[in-house]
């Protein structure tokens, strides 16, 4: 048993004496690095990834890193020899400099720490900084730990004792189940405490008991009563009901088909009106879940509507049994943004007591669906998105674009989400479980609901015929190299959030305090509206997400309109 306890303190960097205290930054690093490259005679970026401990960042970023150091734009002007990739050489600039040496330690009410600088949670330290707060966890494999207190070590020992004594075995078994580490779990105490349990620690019948689950075993017989008690208990407490979507989520008959954009600062009212005006059903996808308000307004509405409240959302690298303590008690962040982790998970129960069913997987898709109003766009359910981001989107009403977003959805709900979010006793309230699929439907395909992949492809050509003005509104971007040769070949103006960085002189980039819409304009022939940065990298591809084609000049109009009252 090993008990891993998160205490509260503050990390110290106190210079030790006789040392100079001089700033030295990543760029001098780098240029440094580069220069013992010349002396040893490894000057090539990827000699640089192996030789120096960088494997921890992409080829692509060391790269790019060393052209700022070099105070460069073009990959080509790093290398003395292009084709070998050489770098040029280098002359060490701190021949006469003193390292600094520091002592590192934590402290707490609780616990006084010696850490070495490499200590994996020590966090880090920006020029003359010499102390932050933060948590540091210490884990104790018996009821002692070297300058942690006899009494309060004996004490959080007996309450991880007791709390495994008090976990139902069907829990026991889960957590090994769904543990990565099949010979280690852990379980989770309160917000200090994290039990792990070694699976040689647990009893035969438990063991025997994952290993048929693990297995799938359906004839269990020759077990021993013991396990099959466990199989029993462990499947009673697991079944999933299955949430069959609704087979046609008809729209609204007698409302007159409209196709309306929206680009603003201040979206809340909107999702506002689109869940209040539901009588049927609603379909939402966010990237991010963690408006209490309006997680509130959805859970009130499902209990009116017949054919309840289905949601899309991303958990899968979010770590759904903690509070990023960090983040929370930092004093650099907005007051807003200090209990996201905490919202996160308040939401999501909130919903699951509600009834609310709810799907995971690499969905980046932004929508607000009933059978009266279909939007689609970049607004997550998130104070920023509905308060302060400018936001972009569809909004469509009984015509072929409504019919074809229940159409995609459905088909992202059945064919695309890894994951059911169900409701568990303990813990945080629920838990996530594989879906099995027996079937494959057929993608719905659309001429204006493009993936990321046909927006890609589709763009591309329309790019290469097109003469004139190109306006792009995204979070941040990252062209492919056939997609800058079309812009640069092009008068185009690309808005990117001011937090975003971007290198590159050739494509005029302008920087606007919290952007998140995603739009592509070509002229007045074509514009695209959305979920998709203008981020192409492989990650990106490979998400659930939308944009809206329109080749209508109305809508177009109605798109640049809107757009150039809202970038302030």
């Amino acid at each position: 048993m090993k008990i891993h306890y998160q205490i509260q303190g503050r990390f110290y960097r106190q210079l030790v004496e006789g040392n100079l205290l001089s700033d030295v930054s990543l760029w001098q690093l780098l240029q440094e690095i580069q220069a013992v490259a010349t002396q040893t005679h490894r000057r090539t970026p990827q000699l640089l990834h192996q030789s120096f401990g960088l494997e921890f960042i992409p080829n692509s970023v060391l790269t790019d890193l060393l052209k700022i150091a070099n105070g460069l734009t073009q990959e080509d002007q790093l290398y003395q020899s292009s084709s070998l990739k050489l770098l040029f050489s280098r002359v060490s600039n701190l021949k006469e400099s003193i390292a600094n040496r520091y002592i590192y330690q934590f402290i707490s009410s609780e616990i006084t720490l010696d850490l070495l600088a490499d200590d994996p949670q020590f966090p880090l330290f920006n020029g003359s900084e010499t102390q932050q707060d933060g948590s540091y966890t210490v884990v104790l494999d018996q009821s002692y730990y070297p300058g942690l207190s006899l009494e309060i070590a004996e004490k959080i020992w007996q309450e991880a004792e007791t709390f495994w004594q008090n976990l139902p075995n069907y829990q026991k078994i889960d957590r090994f189940l769904r543990s990565i580490d099949t010979q280690e779990a852990v379980f989770r105490i309160n917000d200090q405490l994290r039990l792990g349990i070694n699976w040689q620690e647990l009893p035969l019948s438990l063991r025997e008991a994952m290993i048929s689950l693990r297995e799938g075993n359906t004839d269990i017989s020759d077990q021993s009563e013991s396990t099959q008690r466990l199989i029993q208990e462990y499947q009673d407490n697991y079944r999933i009901i299955v949430s069959h979507f609704p087979e046609n989520p008809a729209l609204k008959p007698n409302l007159s088909p409209v196709n309306k954009i929206w680009v603003s600062r201040e979206n809340r009212t909107l999702f506002q009106k689109i869940i209040a005006q539901a009588e049927k059903f609603l379909l939402i996808s966010s990237y991010i879940l963690e408006d209490e308000a309006l997680i509130n307004q959805i859970c009130e509405k499902s209990a009116t509507l017949p054919q309840g409240v289905w949601i899309l959302t991303d958990l899968r690298d979010e770590v759904v049994d903690r509070i990023d303590q960090q983040v929370t008690i930092s004093d650099n962040l907005p007051e807003h943004f200090k209990r996201a982790d905490e919202r996160k998970k308040d939401c999501l129960r909130q919903l699951l007591d509600a009834k609310v069913k709810i799907r995971s997987g690499a969905f980046h898709l932004k929508t607000c669906i009933s059978e009266n109003h279909g939007y689609l766009g970049s607004m997550n359910l998130t104070r920023g998105s509905l308060d302060v981001n400018l936001e972009s989107g569809m909004i469509c009403q009984n015509n072929e674009t409504h019919q074809q977003l229940i159409n995609v959805f459905r088909y992202f709900w059945q064919s695309s989400s890894r994951d059911h979010v169900i409701p568990v006793l303990g813990f945080d309230g629920f838990e996530l479980r594989t879906i099995k699929r027996y079937r494959q439907e057929s993608y719905p395909v659309s001429s204006t609901l493009l993936t990321p992949s046909q927006y890609y492809n589709d763009l591309l050509k329309e790019l290469s015929d097109f003469e004139g003005k190109v306006i792009i509104v995204s979070r941040s971007f990252q062209a492919t190299a056939e997609l800058r040769s079309q812009l640069q070949r092009l008068n185009s103006i690309i808005y990117i959030d001011q937090e975003m960085r971007f290198l590159d002189s050739t494509i005029n980039i302008k920087r606007v305090k919290n952007i998140h819409a995603k739009i592509t304009i070509l002229g007045n022939k074509i514009a695209y509206i959305g979920g998709i940065n203008f981020n192409f990298s492989l990650k990106h591809q490979k998400s659930y997400d939308l944009m809206y084609k329109t080749t209508d000049s109305q809508e177009i109009s109605q798109i640049i309109s809107t757009l150039k009252g809202s970038k302030s």
